[in-house]
């Protein structure tokens, strides 16, 4: 029981702020493990049930009556292609892992080019999986998917970039706001 409390005490008292690059490491290095562990199944397969239920005819109908037909396109594209689509959100995970350890790395170099270096890291870490799968058998390697996860990794720094744009907007509100109180 004492060495629980131990414990206990050790987690309450980790000082998760000093540790952030730490921590964010870590995360990364088990995401790209997850990626492996995915791509070293010869089982796996994307869900393709959830298209087949009634409910996505009567939003297909929906979208169509709000002329958002444009729409149905895409789920039809990504029904056709559900391996890209899946590529895409597992890389932008990784992107997304991959900017904030680099943004919160105490290299100054690694921490300005936070961005750009998660696309590239991203991108070769796709290409060493596709080699990686054509080693593993029922898998196949394309270059298709690493556009896949490059795009993936690409969007979760765009996004990077849209909440830092929105942040900076919004602080230069609050700024006008405390001038016209003044």
């Amino acid at each position: 029981m004492r060495g629980l409390l131990d414990i206990v005490q050790k987690i309450l008292s980790f000082n998760y702020k000093s540790n952030k690059k730490h921590i964010f490491l870590l995360l990364t290095v088990f995401y790209a493990a997850m990626i492996f562990y995915l791509s070293s199944r010869s089982d796996i397969g994307v869900p393709t049930h959830m298209f087949k239920v009634p409910v996505m005819y009567q939003l297909k109908d929906f979208l169509e009556s709000q002329n958002l037909g444009f729409l149905i396109d895409f789920v039809e594209y990504s029904y056709l292609h559900r391996d890209k689509i899946a590529h895409i959100f597992l890389y932008f995970g990784l992107g997304v892992f991959l900017h904030l350890t680099f943004r919160n790395s105490d290299n100054r170099i690694l921490k300005k080019y936070a961005a750009l270096l998660a696309v590239v890291t991203g991108i070769l870490y796709g290409i060493s999986d596709e080699i990686h799968q054509m080693y593993v058998p029922g898998r196949t390697s394309s270059i298709h998917d690493i556009y896949a996860d490059g795009i993936g990794v690409t969007i979760a720094q765009i996004a990077f970039f849209a909440l830092l744009l929105i942040g900076l907007h919004g602080r230069k509100k609050k700024e006008k706001v405390r001038q016209d109180e003044t």
